[in-house]
């Protein structure tokens, strides 16, 4: 809501009731502002969305149904870091300030690959504990707690890396404590591990230049006064890298850094509070060797051992000393359904994907709808001319017909590597098909030793296809879905396909009821460390990896340490076993065979105390708190 003050002239006159007057309807004029104020503060924000906050923060409901946002008294994280895993531990601090008893929603952003696994609210003295229950029964658990007038919350996924967690019978002045635990995959970019936790809100007031018309935008100038409040922030982390690292610091913070171990250290920041004006980041390098190198962690839990290996490639020296030519196979979608931006997208990423091929690769290009053709009978060297004429034909290819990609995939797998190249398939496609048992059927038994690379264009592609593809076909799936993004997306892939250091991984662990994940294990590239995970009873004291290393054979034999304090191991297997899973029930032919698959999902969420498609986690004080009737 806006509110326009007119600018006011006041007429020069000695008058004593003249200059009464004007001091009378000054003062109705700034009671009549405040007064509107007073009436719009808390309806300011309807039209924000809570889902869009880029900070954990609570947004209350008043009586009309807007939004508004709670103070935030302060903020503590501890992170717990074991390899490529992070797992944080999130405390804050939040007052309803209003004078009415609200229902509220408490919203944090999570980073990319990360899930929230406990939740717990702190009510004066009590501890509330979250409960992972089957969704349904949980929602049922919340609204009884809610209508009895009992403290409650639930926390539910309504976004990728959006989650919630719904609050009701806040009383008037009330701190309300929120403990939230989620675990993440840190991003490894430009040969640094990179841990980001988001702190600062951009000011929202934005306030018109000086004219006789001024605007004043009341929601964001609630926002502004809220955010201003200075809300200390306290952060701690361990660090265990399984491996010597050449550089460690915070991008934006100073930082105490205290070494306990070889590879292990305790990290704060030099002020023990600072003001949330800022993100934390924290950076640190791993010492490449000239080969590929691992790091194992281990976590005892529920009876089992859980095991978490990282993989990191060589440096790119020793790399570029073992590289072997590549025979790279582009499939491109031109059926109907790439029509118009799609098909200009797919167009330059395989224009772009093509200048960055070496003149001793060699390619080929299969393009399709409801019949496939193929540039070159067989697989042609890059060359200058070959490379210009490939890049014309491409352009002249438009999007129309219909959708038939199984026999354009069996062209592409028609052939298998000779041990002196590698055989690279690119897919480009929205992957918009109705026969995907049939596909995945026919790249389980043909892939060999070629790898499959989906490459997602346009708005909506069909990303659990695509996804399952690359898996299944040990690749990687890449999503473009703006032409603007292109050019980064694509040099990211290609540059990655240029280097593979590592491939046909295996590991060998000996014991009883051993899980591995993922399944097949996926090649190790250049700048891309690649994380393994596994369970198991009565583990042997060590396990081996093997794999191809250029035209040698590698290999690494690891201890298991006796230290079983990495936290988390255990979730990373049991997100990596639910994912599996709800693959397979994807496939799943019949309800039946559906309907085991759930429970197996469930159970493994409750097990390992885990938010999914089929749960969620809920926390219910048992002390009625509301007897105004209201809510």
């Amino acid at each position: 809501m806006r509110i326009y003050i007119p600018k006011v002239h006041v007429v020069n006159n000695h008058s004593r009731y003249s200059t009464a007057l004007v001091r009378l309807l000054g003062s109705l004029m700034l009671y009549f502002l405040f007064s509107l104020l007073a009436e719009t503060v808390y309806a300011a924000t309807e039209n924000i969305d809570p889902l869009d906050s880029s900070h954990g923060s609570i947004w209350l409901m008043n009586d009309s149904g807007a939004y508004f946002n709670a103070l935030l008294l302060e903020t503590e994280v501890e992170f717990d870091i074991s390899g490529m895993i992070a797992r944080a531990r999130v405390r804050q601090r939040f007052n309803n300030t209003s004078s009415f008893w609200a229902e509220g929603i408490y919203v944090f952003p999570l980073p990319d690959n990360a899930a929230v696994d406990h939740f717990r609210l702190r009510i004066g003295e009590r501890i509330i504990e979250g409960q992972i229950q089957e969704k349904a029964k949980a929602r049922k658990t919340y609204e009884s707690a809610k209508n009895e007038g009992k403290q409650s919350g639930l926390i539910e996924q309504h976004r990728p890396n959006v989650f919630t967690t719904s609050l009701a019978n806040i009383a008037p002045g009330e701190t309300i404590t929120i403990e939230i635990e989620y675990q993440q995959t840190l991003d490894y970019i430009d040969g640094n591990y990179k841990l980001r936790f988001p702190l600062v809100t951009g000011p929202r007031y934005q306030a018109s230049s000086h004219t006789e018309t001024q605007a004043y935008d009341i929601s964001d100038f609630h926002a502004e006064v809220s955010e201003s409040v200075n809300r200390p922030v306290r952060i701690h982390a361990t660090l265990d890298t399984g491996t010597p690292v050449e550089d460690l610091n915070s991008s934006y913070h100073a930082i105490d850094i205290k070494q306990t171990d070889a590879n292990r250290y305790r990290i704060a920041l030099a002020d023990n509070d600072v003001p949330a004006d800022r993100d934390f980041e924290l950076v640190w390098r791993p010492a490449l060797k000239h080969r590929p190198d691992a790091a194992v962690f281990r976590e005892r839990h529920g009876g089992y051992d859980y095991v978490l290996l990282s993989l990191l490639p060589p440096d790119l020296q020793s790399l570029g000393q073992i590289q072997l030519p590549r025979d790279v196979i582009f499939i491109l979608d031109v059926s109907g359904s790439m029509a118009g931006t799609s098909i200009e997208q797919a167009r330059s990423s395989l224009i772009q994907a093509l200048a960055r091929l070496d003149p001793e690769d060699r390619f080929n290009i299969i393009w399709f709808n409801d019949r496939s053709e193929r540039l070159y009978p067989e697989s042609m060297p890059a060359t200058d001319n070959n490379i210009q004429y490939a890049s014309n034909l491409v352009n002249s290819l438009d999007a129309g017909g219909g959708t038939v990609m199984l026999t354009a995939l069996s062209l592409a797998l028609d052939k298998q590597p000779d041990d002196s190249r590698v055989r690279q398939i690119v897919f480009l496609t929205d992957g918009n098909v109705d026969n995907e048992q049939e596909l995945f059927a026919l790249i389980k038994s043909r892939l060999g030793e070629n790898r499959l690379f989906t490459v997602g264009i346009g708005s909506a592609p069909n990303s659990f296809f695509m996804r399952k593809a690359a898996r299944t076909g040990r690749g990687t799936f890449t999503y473009i879905g703006n032409i603007d993004e292109v050019a980064q997306k694509t040099g990211a892939l290609f540059e990655k396909l240029a280097s593979p250091a590592l491939i046909d991984i295996d590991v060998s662990i000996e014991g009883q009821d051993v899980e591995i994940y993922p399944e097949p294990v996926p090649d190790l590239y250049l700048g891309e460390p690649l994380v393994i995970l596994a369970r198991g009873k009565h583990l042997e004291n060590s396990l081996a990896l093997y794999g191809e290393y250029g035209e040698s054979q590698w290999q690494q034999r690891l201890v298991l340490p006796e230290n079983t304090e990495h936290p988390g191991i255990h979730t990373a297997w049991a997100r990596s076993r639910i994912t599996a899973l709800m693959e397979q029930h994807h496939d799943a032919g019949t309800q039946k065979h559906r309907d085991t698959l759930k429970n197996e999902i469930i159970q493994t969420s409750v097990d390992h105390h885990l938010l999914s498609r089929y749960t969620s986690l809920v926390a219910v004080d048992v002390t009625p708190v509301n007897n105004s009737g209201m809510l």
